[in-house]
């Protein structure tokens, strides 16, 4: 079971003022950063689902914003997942 679950809506307009073949990556290390904030954890794990619909629309255009969960697991690494994926997971368990 995690210590730490927070859900939480960022923004990624930052992404943006990356070079137009790097804003989803840049979107990626935004995540990255700031669910290390909120966890405080110096390592991060970002789920693949996640990852993919930061690129679903090219790595071009990154969505502007992102609801997402991150967990915070007993070796102090930080789990980030999709908003929708953990309900999906919770709704499947029982």
């Amino acid at each position: 079971m995690s210590q730490l679950r927070k859900e939480v809506t960022l923004n990624l307009r930052e992404a943006y003022e990356a070079p137009k073949l790097r804003r989803a990556k840049r979107a990626l290390n935004i995540i990255r950063e700031k669910a290390a904030r909120i966890a405080k954890a110096e390592r991060v794990k970002i789920s693949e689902d996640l990852a993919r619909f930061i690129f679903s629309r090219s790595i071009e255009r990154p969505p502007r914003k992102v609801t997402i969960v991150v967990e915070k697991d007993e070796e102090g690494e930080a789990i980030v997942k999709l908003g929708g994926e953990v309900a999906a997971e919770q709704g499947s368990d029982q």
